[in-house]
This record gives structure tokens, sequence and C-alpha cells, in this order.
């Protein structure tokens, strides 16, 4: 029991920490320390493995060496400098959402959509669901006005509305690669963003039928928006095309090009940026702007930091000690692997930290002899950060999104809970069938 008392020791330290408002990147790198000297890991390997995650200098210079660009990216794709790759991606996601909220993107887009569409309880749900497509930062106050516009011709109550604005905004979390904790899933678990997104689609499914359940039945269908939007019908079509052109690119981008897939998102955000700029004469001037005063860098610091967390974890012995007196203890594997990312969750209300905290100390319980775990286990990993972070009253969107709204949490609760249960079951039922 000791390891785990350790162990647990330095989570009420995470927990604490992030309490008091520190960046969840720093934090995982003190906690690296921490364990380091817990586990009696030396500080100088420490200090090694922090360096190699980010940066592995064997594979920089056989990069350097290639006989062309191809080769070099050919190396740099299936190397161990995901850290920087991975940071360059999230980096690169929140150029792009800036951009689109700089050229009014956004707005046109949820103009169009409730001139197109005449069903109040669709546009209610696809507003912070499209909004969703793109993670920004302050993206649920951004739809949460025209939720509550369109709430109120529905006649749905402050809960209700509170519901759908959060809810619907996150459905998109397990499966889309433009959100960082997907790609820092992803990562974690050895699987690229696609091969995880089959894995875990069906939870997405669930996660809308549970918001279609929820928070949309019992709203007439009747109900419409207030909307002075009177243009004629082909030109919000093409608004709303001109306003989601560029991420679909992405995805297209991403799907078509014929390079390592770890590499096509690079490609593909770096092309699509580049578009916008050119389309809209954006100036470079601009830019520089946006990356030296618009992006959340500390953002870019939790990727780090999970990562150091990740291999300090494994390295110093400290993920095989756990793992074994977990196995002691003789709980159910099913239920530690879903409760400690939950858990982790629920108490920092961060989806990173779910898994960054809890699918290092996991992966040893249920991948085959060393091997990569099995797409039902990953789900279940993964929907046990969602729903724990879902749940979690200090979860930002969620706070945000209830006093906008004056909304009371009892209520909305009593939304929130069956819609991850839900969640959950689906993910149970993936791993039942893997069992048999």
């Amino acid at each position: 029991m000791i390891a785990l008392l350790k162990l647990i020791l330095v989570f009420a330290g995470i927990v604490y920490l992030l309490s008091r408002r520190w960046n969840l990147g720093l934090v995982l790198v003190l906690a690296s320390v921490t364990i380091g000297l817990l586990f009696s890991y030396p500080l100088p390997q420490i200090g090694c493995d922090a360096f190699f995650t980010i940066v592995d200098l064997p594979t920089l210079r056989l990069a350097i060496q290639g006989d062309s660009v191809a080769d070099a990216l050919a190396i740099l794709g299936n190397a161990d400098v995901l850290a920087l790759r991975l940071a360059l991606i999230v980096a690169l996601i929140m150029v792009l959402g800036e951009l689109l909220r700089q050229t009014a993107s956004t707005q046109g887009m949820v103009d169009a959509l409730q001139a197109l569409i005449p069903n109040g309880r669709i546009v209610i749900a696809a507003l912070p669901a499209l909004i969703g497509l793109l993670p920004m930062v302050g993206g649920a106050m951004f739809s949460a006005p025209m939720v509550d516009e369109v709430g109120e011709h529905l006649k749905a109550d402050q809960e209700r509305k509170t519901f759908v604005n959060y809810w619907f905004r996150h459905i998109w979390e397990p499966i889309f690669p433009l959100y960082p904790s997907m790609l820092l899933a992803a990562e974690l678990l050895g699987y690229t963003a696609t091969q995880l997104a089959r894995s875990t689609w069906p939870v997405a499914a669930t996660a809308v039928i549970g918001g279609l359940l929820f928070g949309l039945l019992g709203l007439s269908p009747h109900g419409t928006t207030k909307n002075s939007n009177s243009s004629p019908r082909v030109q919000n079509l093409t608004t709303l095309a001109a306003s989601v052109w560029p991420i679909v690119l992405v995805i297209v981008l991403t799907m078509i090009l014929p390079v390592d897939e770890r590499l096509s998102l690079v490609i593909s955000l770096v092309v699509t940026i580049a578009g916008i700029m050119v389309s809209k004469h954006i100036p470079l001037r601009d830019l520089r702007t946006i990356v030296r005063q618009r992006i959340p860098w500390k953002t870019v610091v939790v990727i780090f930091g999970a990562l150091i967390f990740r291999r300090v974890l494994e390295n110093s012995g400290a993920v095989i000690a756990v793992s074994e007196e977990l196995t002691d203890l003789h709980i159910p594997v099913a239920l530690v692997a879903f409760g400690v990312p939950f858990v982790a969750g629920l108490l920092t209300g961060l989806m990173a930290a779910g898994f960054s905290i809890g699918f290092p100390v996991i992966l040893p319980l249920v991948a085959v002899d060393g091997g990569p775990v099995s797409p039902a286990w990953a789900a279940w990993l993964l929907v046990g950060g969602f729903v724990g972070t879902m749940l979690s009253p200090i979860h930002l969107c969620l706070g945000l999104t209830r006093v906008y709204f004056k909304a009371e949490w009892g209520p909305v609760y009593r939304l929130l809970v069956p819609s991850s249960l839900l969640v959950t079951a689906t993910a149970a039922g993936m791993l039942l069938l893997h069992s048999y």
C-alpha cells in the first residue's frame, strides 16, 4: 500500500495546487519531481526524462541529415518528438480559432443557421455544437446568448438552457481531432487521432442521444428563433458555407494527404490558416499579434507537463508499483480503470487532467503483455475522464454557463447525471462485448 499512498499524496497535491489556480502543466512538472523523490528516482534522471520527452536529439539529427524534405517529415512524424508535434498542433488550432473569431466567421455561421432552420429544437442544440467544432477560449460564453434567445422562444427554463449550452458544446470531445484533450488522450494511449475516433464514436453518438433525450425532449418543435435575418435561402447557405469551409478543409486535408497522419494535421492547419489569411486579406502583423497576445500559451505547457509526468511515472517504477498494489487489492480492473480518470476529472474540472493523471497509472493494468490497449479499453478509460470532467462543478464551462443563465445546481445535475450514465453504459457495453 506504500506506493499507492505515495501516489494519493501526489494526487492530493495536484488537486490543491489546481484549486489555487496554478497552471496544470507546471503542476504536472512539479508532480513529476515529487514522484521521483518519493520513488527514489534521481533528479538528474528526471531532468533527462523531461528533456527527451520534448525532443529526441538522434531523431532531429537524422531529420536534418535527410536527403529530402519528405525524408525529414517522415522521420519526425514517426519519431519521439510527440511533445513538440502535439504542442505545435495545439498552437495552430488556437491560431485558427482566433482567425475565425476575428473574421466573424463563427457569427456568420450562427446567423445563417438560425435563418435556415425553422425547428427551434434543432437550432438550440446546433448552436453550441457548431461553436464546439472549434475549441476556443470562452466558447461556452460565445454560444450562451444565442442559446438564451432561442430558449426563450421554446419556453425552456434556465436549467435546461444551461444543460443544452454546456452538453452539446462538448459532444465532439471524444472524437474530434481539433480538441487538444482528444489529441493528448490519443498520444497517451498510443493511438493516432483517427484510430481513437474509430474506437470512441459510439460514445459521441450516445452523448448526442443523451442531449436529445434529456435536453430537448418536451420542448415544442414549432418554437422558432427571433431572427431579423431575412436574406434569401441561397444567400444564407452561401454564408454558412463561407463560414465553415476552414473547419471542413482541415478535416478533408487530414484524411486525404498522402503523409503520416501525425503530420497531416499540422500541414492541414498551416494550409488552412494561410488560406484564410489570403482570402480575407489579413496582414502578417495581425498573425503576429494573435501569436503574441491572444494565444493562451499555458495550454501548450499542459502538453509538455502531461507527457513528462507520464514518462517519469513509467521510468521511476511508480506505475508498476502502484499497478501491482491495485491488483493485490482485488478491486475489479474495470472499476479502477474507470475510477482513476473519473476522479481526476471530477476533482480538477479539466479533461486534460483526467487523461494525463489517470491514463499512465491504468494502462499497465489493461494493456495485453505490454502491448497497445484495445479499442474497448481505450473508450472505457476516455469515458471515465470525460464523464468525471463533465460532472465536475469546477469545470469552467459549466460554472460560467450556470452563472450566465442564473440556473440552480440541482436541476442542472438532474439533466447531466442521466446523460452521463447513458454515455457510461455505452462504454461499459463496448467493454463487455470485447470481453466475450
